[in-house]
């Protein structure tokens, strides 16, 4: 019989791994030229590797999902941002189910330590809620998914239990909590099922209560429970309200359970009071679907039709240990991995899956599509304005296939609805951020590998959004602003646009990474065009001011106040100013040049989590993300080598406020990712990074095309300071790495040390800069 059973886990494991996107993945590279000037460095010596790449390590074990789940140390936060608003989720990586307990399904109250956070998990509080199926790891806006809440009770009356965290355990697939009441709770799921266990006590009625009338975003809804059998519920709920947008948003559900619940149970409008035996130990699977209820009975009968929660629990970890060993690093401390692969886990939440296994989904246009052919699902939850900075291209690098579906997903949203959506939540465009951040997903997400989707369509959709002011997604405008944008070569505040100084800036970047789009496709009249309007940053940069910021003008062109925040979206023009990544050689010269900049560089990282007042850095916000890499374009990469550090060491730790404010779908884990690794994709839409110091002293990464990158820098990370570098056996001087390096996969051999050194200090070692044409403004 063990042989038996090992058989089926092995087959089960398997199948959930598929699911996931395990497996073989591929894609091609993007391209940039590289400054490759040399220096004569001598290869270091190369410390031992972790492992084999074919080999995968148990890496789990340093994953910690409570860090996050507590305010930050901020002064001045965006909205909602004290914490981290991380999930302790059981469920897999793009999991439709993110099965999690609920500490408050209303803003955080004010005597918690995050007053007014949105209603999820945080550690200072000590009931709660409801166990609900689904949410967005990290959001920072009121509504963030919570249907379906199930409680466990010997109290129908009594249901909102307290706990203590010496009781509780989290883990990738898993999360268990001994309430206070006697009641012992596990969860674990597939992809898009999930499987409870409660153990009530003995003597103690045993009930369970599932409510589809309220959620995370409402505290009333419409919602339905029928009974199928004694063991078997159906039903489902309405979901709005996200950001407080006010599209609804059927979900359905079918559950079963492994014993008959009593006669005497009561089931109707939309509440489920089940009771089962005295003390007994009660297991419950549940599907979920945007579809139809008779789907979510088909994805759990496909996923999870045996009873064995063990079983599931353990391909769950599995799950997540395949992905985690993308990167496997060696070195450092156990609380430095425990950091990384925590940031790394934090990263795999989103975007979700939102096709069922029949590869049907709910479109924008609220009927039922089904995937085509060569795309493995539909994806939602893109917070794009947070993730197009860095974590699409970490996607795109280490899983292209799941990303091109991923990009594939948008442009199926776009050929539904008019254009590509900017914020995704559920089949909804929810208009949250300015910008067009879609267009920098897509883009984004082609330059570093992911390139298995329609990239024509996507291309006549971004055509389309940077051409005609007021195209909509649904009932949202896709770029808002747009229409004065074009018109005065900056976006103004008389026009329907939220923060039109820092907003100018979006589309400018937006601009770029389209034109590096349209350049790969061939386009080259679009490409000319929009790198021009790349440009139109330029027109706020008050130089007459000092020193020079970025400034929003009138449409008269008058200058307006760089010291009115309302001008910036989260954020202030000191914060701003820095934010032009395709054209930083531009920017310097234009502030004053390299002496001059590093000298406000320093000032400027004199905080490290300023929140959104003060002209300091703010990595609990995603616009001063690119900033710490920026001393490689003014010659001192000492000053990134230090401050990348620095900010790992003191903003982040592994204790429960150990993130510098929301995470945002991963999108601040994945900066922390990328800070590790010693590398940063700096430049919209163009495949290249720009060259930090490696945290620890070797790391393997798992390209998605099967080639490795093998990084080592012995020493790392008290030796801090790049001293030399060979990629593949030549020197490499400059502080910029192409993808095309990448293509065959690489090794890179950092000589480390304790002090800075002239590596990367010449003016041609820098990372490039992109201007525009002559006559553009």
């Amino acid at each position: 019989m063990k042989t038996v059973r090992a058989q089926a886990l092995c087959a089960f494991v398997a199948a959930l791994l598929t699911a996931c996107g395990g497996g073989t993945d591929s894609h091609g590279t993007g391209s940039e030229n590289s400054n490759t000037a040399s220096a004569g460095a001598a290869a270091p010596a190369t410390p031992p590797s972790p492992a084999s790449a074919a080999q995968d390590l148990p890496l789990t074990q340093y994953v910690d999902p409570l860090i996050g789940t507590l305010a930050s140390t901020s002064p001045n936060p965006v909205p909602a941002g004290q914490a981290g608003s991380v999930i302790p989720a059981a469920g897999l990586p793009d999991g439709m189910v993110q099965w999690s307990p609920d500490t408050n399904t209303t803003p955080a109250p004010s005597t918690s330590q995050e007053p007014g956070s949105p209603a999820g998990y945080y550690y200072d509080l000590n009931t709660i809620q409801g166990f609900s199926l689904m949410h967005m790891s990290g959001a920072g806006c009121g509504g963030n998914g919570g249907e379906f809440p199930i409680m466990p009770t010997t109290d129908a009356a009594q249901r909102v239990p307290s706990f203590s965290h010496a009781n509780e355990h989290a883990a990738p697939g898993y999360y268990s909590v001994a309430l206070d009441n006697g009641i012992k709770v596990e969860l674990t799921a597939t992809l898009r099922t999930g499987f409870g266990q409660f153990t009530y006590p003995a003597g103690q009625p045993s009930i369970l209560v599932l409510d589809t009338t309220r959620t995370n975003t409402r505290s009333s809804t419409t919602g339905t429970v029928s009974r199928v059998s004694a063991t078997e519920l159906s039903g489902s709920t309405i979901s709005q309200g996200f950001c407080n947008h006010t599209t609804p948003v059927t979900v359905y559900f079918d559950a079963v359970f492994d014993q008959p619940f009593a006669s005497a149970s009561s089931i109707g409008n939309g509440v489920a009071q089940l009771k089962f035996a005295t003390g007994a130990t009660v297991r419950m699977k549940i599907g979920i679907s945007f579809v139809s209820a008779a789907n979510a009975k088909l994805n759990l009968t496909a996923e999870n039709d045996a009873w064995d929660f063990d079983a599931t629990r353990k391909a769950a970890d599995a799950a997540w240990n395949q992905r985690l060993n993308a990167i496997q690093v060696n070195g450092g401390s156990h609380d430095d991995k425990v950091k990384f692969y925590t940031a790394l886990y934090h990263t795999q939440w989103s975007p979700s899956v939102f096709s069922d296994v029949n590869g049907q989904y709910i479109g924008f246009d609220n009927t039922t599509h089904s995937v085509a052919a060569g795309q493995g699902a539909q994806y939602t939850n893109f917070s794009g304005w947070d993730i197009y900075r860095s974590l699409i291209p970490m996607k795109a690098l280490l899983f292209p296939q799941q990303t091109s579906d991923m990009m594939q997903s948008l442009i199926n949203d776009a050929d539904q609805c008019g254009a590509i959506p900017r914020w995704v939540n559920y089949n909804v465009e929810t208009g949250v951020m300015p910008g067009d951040s879609g267009s920098l997903m897509v883009a984004g997400a082609y330059a570093f590998g992911a390139r298995n989707f329609d990239t024509q369509s996507a291309l006549a959709h971004m055509m389309t959004v940077a051409n005609v002011p007021g195209t909509k997604c649904q009932i949202d405008t896709t770029a808002e602003g747009r229409g004065s944008y074009l018109k005065y070569h900056y976006m103004t505040a008389d026009e329907n646009g939220w923060g039109p100084a820092s907003s100018t800036l979006e589309y400018a970047s937006t601009d770029f990474a389209m034109s590096q789009f349209a350049a790969a496709l061939g386009n080259t009249a679009f490409q000319q065009v929009e790198l021009g309007r790349s440009a139109y940053w330029e027109n706020l940069l008050d130089t007459a001011s000092t020193p020079p910021f970025i400034t929003a003008r009138d449409d008269s062109g008058n200058w307006l106040s760089a010291a009115d925040n309302s001008e910036y979206v989260e954020g202030n023009a000191e914060q701003y100013t820095w934010m032009v990544p395709h054209d930083v050689g531009g920017l310097f010269t234009k502030l004053g040049g390299n002496t001059v900049v590093l000298k406000r560089l320093d000032t400027f990282f004199s905080q490290l989590n300023a929140g959104t007042t003060l002209p300091n850095f703010y990595m609990g916000n995603e616009p001063t993300f690119t900033v710490p890499w920026l001393y490689n374009w003014a010659g001192s990469p000492s000053g990134t080598q230090n401050i990348v550090q620095k900010i790992m060491t003191t903003v982040f730790s592994t204790k429960p406020d150990g993130l510098p404010g929301n995470d945002d779908l991963g999108a601040v884990s994945g900066w922390y990712v990328w800070g590790a690794l010693g590398l940063y994709p700096e430049i919209p839409g163009v495949g290249g990074l720009t060259i930090g110091s490696p945290q620890f002293e070797s790391i393997t990464v798992r390209l998605g095309h099967g080639k490795t990158l093998q990084i080592n820098a012995p020493g790392a990370p008290a030796s801090n300071y790049v001293q030399s570098l060979s990629v593949n056996g030549t020197d490499q001087p400059g502080t910029w790495l192409s993808l095309d390096a990448l293509a065959n996969g690489a090794t890179m051999n950092f000589t480390m040390g304790r002090a800075p050194s002239t590596w990367g200090t010449q003016t041609s070692n820098a990372p490039p800069s992109f201007d525009a044409p002559a006559g553009s403004l």
